[in-house]
């Protein structure tokens, strides 16, 4: 049977028992997951300065999880009422923070291309590239959905 995750997160059960609600769900469950659900996710369990709407979960380490070659997941955000998420991207030289919208980066049907610019030494761009696609994205989203129990019910936990 298919799990709404969507509703199943936000009813009353047992810390413990959403974490396993969680671990069990498979890729195609994770992916169903809807805006509206990060969006509530991030404003019950995300940071930011006091009275202002704009917040941020971030992945704590351990639960961070990326494409395996050159990037990772950061965390989710709202900032005007816009979600976005925040990649840490490794480049040849550099790393760098990337911010892309949800919408774009969670796109259904297509695997995520991001690119980050830096310059050479002479000036001239280089361009690095890094994919996510729906195994990768179906993992950030479970990191979410982690984060979101681990940070929301901490003293539960412990």
């Amino acid at each position: 049977m298919k799990t709404n995750i969507n509703t199943e997160l936000f009813k009353k059960y047992a810390p413990k028992h959403k974490l396993e609600i969680i671990e069990s769900l498979t890729q195609e469950e994770l992916l169903a997951i809807t805006p509206k659900t990060v969006t509530r996710i991030v404003k019950e369990a995300g940071e930011g300065k006091k009275g202002s709407p704009n917040k941020h979960l971030t992945i704590r380490l351990s639960l961070r999880k990326g494409n395996n070659w050159n990037s990772t997941f950061d965390g989710v955000g709202i900032h005007k009422k816009r979600l976005y998420v925040s990649l840490y991207v490794q480049m040849d030289s550099t790393d760098t923070e990337k911010t892309e919208y949800y919408s774009t980066f969670f796109a259904r049907g297509e695997r995520y291309r991001g690119t980050c610019q830096e310059s050479d030494r002479y000036g001239n761009p280089n361009y690095h590239y890094f994919f996510y696609d729906d195994e990768d994205r179906a993992a950030c989203i479970k990191s979410i959905l982690l984060e979101y129990v681990h940070t929301k019910y901490h003293d539960k936990l412990n």
